[in-house]
């Protein structure tokens, strides 16, 4: 009958609203339109064919510092835009979920007046006499006007809700681009990490090469002149019975690694200058009384765990006093001289094991 055609569809669309609206979005499910950028990004992302390391064999220095400025570049470029997608990402979020939270309260809505219509047009039809043609036909307008009257609520819910769709969709793109970016970043973090460490090893090596170089031509001018000489030292930093090991190398606390050799020595044990030089005397908080030596020859020579200094700061000869070997810093029971050797100036470290092995103990390595 036409009089309860109220009934039948505003409950069936009201029950369709409720069997239709989704509990959740599925982030593995295909989108209808997946961004090329997230696509093309994930391309890039291919595992490259060798390791950092074995990709810069063969490269000289200079080759081998230029790779790794770029990569440092790249990292940077990427951190930026990690950064910025992230914000991107929390964006979208916030926007799928201000759309779910409106479309809801719109599905409510819609179901309320769905059910309140219904009723209302129920009462009219009771109160009409049913064998009067008019007043079925009355009955049946009604009906028809309560329809009517949730168009505009039906047409909001559905804009909403494709509203709603397209959101997730380019949410789950945003997710995707995103998890990319972050596997990107762990890459080329690793791959900055592996290249630095190839890098520093590569120097180390070409500094111990060039000191070796330097060091046949100076010692052989010096052996005409009957001087006894290290590779860098003219005289043994250590004027007292002694021993040392290569400790290079060697971990210490904190990851750092030794960067010295450990000339043991009882307490009192003259230090005296390698080369001659500008001394300069300073405490720290790891080595304690420390003493630092830039030589006439342009290096640098670094010593700590002093027990005392000597009694001349500024120029001194090589074989003078500069100070005493203990066990100061965090040598505390072990007296010796950490001593190092730096070419060309502070920050340029080599070995000094040869070196100290050369003039210490007349030993060539």
């Amino acid at each position: 009958m036409r009089g309860r055609l109220p009934f039948s569809v505003l409950t069936l669309v009201a029950l369709g609203l409720l069997l239709w609206w989704p509990t959740g979005t599925d982030a593995s499910a295909p989108g209808a339109s997946p961004t090329i950028r997230a696509a093309a990004l994930a391309q890039q992302l291919a595992p490259p064919a060798q390791s950092p390391a074995q990709s810069l064999v063969g490269l000289s220095l200079e080759e081998t510092r230029e790779r790794v400025r770029h990569t440092e570049s790249e990292l940077e470029i990427t951190e930026v835009q990690k950064r910025r997608d992230d914000r991107t990402l929390a964006g979208a979020r916030l926007e799928v979920d201000e759309l779910r939270t409106e479309t809801e309260v719109i599905a409510e809505g819609t179901v309320e007046n769905a059910i309140i219509n219904y009723r209302q047009a129920e009462v009219t039809q009771r109160l009409v006499k049913l064998e009067d043609l008019n007043d079925r036909l009355r009955a049946d307008a009604l009906g028809d006007a309560a329809i009517v009257a949730d168009t505009q609520t039906f047409e909001d819910f559905w804009n909403m809700s494709r509203a709603l769709e397209l959101a997730e969709r380019n949410l789950t793109a945003d997710v995707q681009e995103n998890d990319d970016l972050t596997t990107r970043l762990a890459l080329l973090q690793a791959q900055f990490k592996s290249e630095q460490s190839w890098l520093a090893d590569l120097e180390e090596r070409e500094i111990q090469s060039s000191a070796r170089r330097d060091s046949v031509r100076e010692s052989t001018s010096d052996q005409l002149l009957g001087t006894r000489q290290g590779l860098y030292l003219r005289t043994c930093p250590v004027d007292g019975a002694h021993s040392f090991i290569d400790s290079w190398g060697f971990p210490r606390s904190g990851g750092r690694r030794h960067k010295g050799v450990d000339i043991i020595a009882d307490i009192g044990v003259p230090i005296v200058a390698p080369v001659s030089g500008e001394v300069e005397f300073r405490s720290n908080s790891v080595g304690g009384r420390s003493f630092h030596l830039f030589g006439d020859n342009g290096n640098y020579f670094y010593g700590t765990h002093l027990s005392a200094y000597g009694e001349t700061q500024g120029q001194v000869r090589a074989g003078e006093i500069i100070g005493y070997v203990g066990d100061d810093g965090n040598a505390a029971g072990i007296p010796h001289l950490h001593f190092e050797i730096h070419v060309g100036g502070r920050g340029a470290q080599i070995n000094p094991f040869g070196d100290t092995a050369a003039v210490c103990d007349g030993v060539q390595y």
